[in-house]
């Protein structure tokens, strides 16, 4: 894609990546299921490329930007945890603080990001989670993302957030590293990310593969992401979910782990947050519908985002927390 490679750093311009990566999904007609079809081949660089493209031109568009901004919140656009479910004596927190919420636990739970740590964030969209990560630990850290309004907008915030000589960010695919990350390959301590690689399910292997290389032997994977179901798919869940976010299909749980240790990786720690998930859909209707805000379909965002949380909470789509460290 356009811009793939190019570097912007403290004072730079231009820039934009992955982004968001939960309700664009031209790009997630990669994905496809293992245990269904097992042995299909991966997309091709050309397909991938194309995916990438339409994903950098969606997520940069006025519109997909106005309404995850009002929707999502500033800075972040990935799922938020929501303590309460898990503890009913913490205290009820509205979605954008649960996005804020949701680093920090991954912070707190992989227990080794400190000023001495070099994280390497795979979709970094608006750049919140990485500074924060460097305002929080101290650690060096280099985000890749293909939107250049998302990495442009990042390099605003870690210099508005005083963390511009921590925070990097870089133009490039998660299936294909720039070679300013490239020539860091094994210097990475941690390997991050949130609710992106779900857009290329299909070639999760090709991503764990880039990942391997960025780490070197002990190095961790700290990953949440958005997934399917490992059993069948219902009809709902296809017209309701996956026609709208154009999905083929999306890793379960067990297919997604077992991805993992076949890269390669040990899991140390594996936490469901499928019920975060449905929460946050809950959340986000209330949001749209006071908004008026429509999906690509012209359909309600609200309902859309209704059904999404039935889904959750059926099991049909999930959200997962993972450390793994490579062996």
């Amino acid at each position: 894609p356009a811009g793939k490679g190019a570097m912007y750093t403290r004072g730079g311009s231009g820039a934009g990546g992955w982004a968001d990566r939960r309700a664009f999904a031209t790009t997630c007609g990669c994905m496809r299921n293992t245990k269904a079809d097992k042995g299909a081949p991966a997309m091709g660089d050309a397909k991938i490329e194309e995916v990438e493209k339409e994903v950098d031109t969606y997520y940069s568009s006025k519109d997909t930007d106005a309404a995850y901004r009002t929707c999502w919140g500033e800075g972040n656009i990935h799922f938020g945890y929501f303590p309460k479910l898990d503890d009913k004596s913490k205290e009820a927190i509205p979605f954008e603080k649960a996005a804020e919420a949701l680093t920090q636990k991954m912070i707190a739970t992989a227990g080794d990001i400190n000023d001495k740590s070099k994280v390497l964030d795979l979709g970094s969209g608006y750049g919140k989670p990485a500074c924060d990560v460097a305002r929080l630990t101290g650690a060096e850290v280099w985000g890749v993302d293909l939107a250049e309004m998302h990495v442009e907008r990042s390099i605003a915030l870690a210099k508005e957030t005083k963390v511009d000589k921590k925070a990097n960010f870089v133009v490039g695919s998660f299936t294909a590293l720039p070679k300013e990350v490239l020539s860091q390959s094994g210097t990475f301590t941690h390997v991050w990310s949130q609710v992106a690689w779900c857009h290329c399910h299909g070639d999760l292997m090709k991503i764990l593969g880039e990942a391997n290389k960025a780490l070197p032997k002990g190095g961790k994977l700290v990953v949440n992401d958005f997934l399917g179901t490992d059993g069948n798919v219902e009809e709902k869940t296809k017209e309701h979910v996956w026609k709208r976010l154009r999905f083929t299909q999306l890793l379960g749980h067990k297919a997604w782990k077992k991805c993992i240790e076949d890269a390669g990786f040990a899991i140390e720690k594996y936490e469901n947050w499928d019920h975060h998930l449905q929460h946050g859909y809950e959340e986000l209707a209330c949001t749209a519908k006071k908004h008026g805000f429509k999906s690509a379909d012209g359909a309600p965002l609200a309902d859309n985002y209704k059904v999404s949380a039935e889904c959750a909470a059926s099991g049909q789509i999930g959200m997962n927390f993972c450390v793994a460290r490579k062996v």
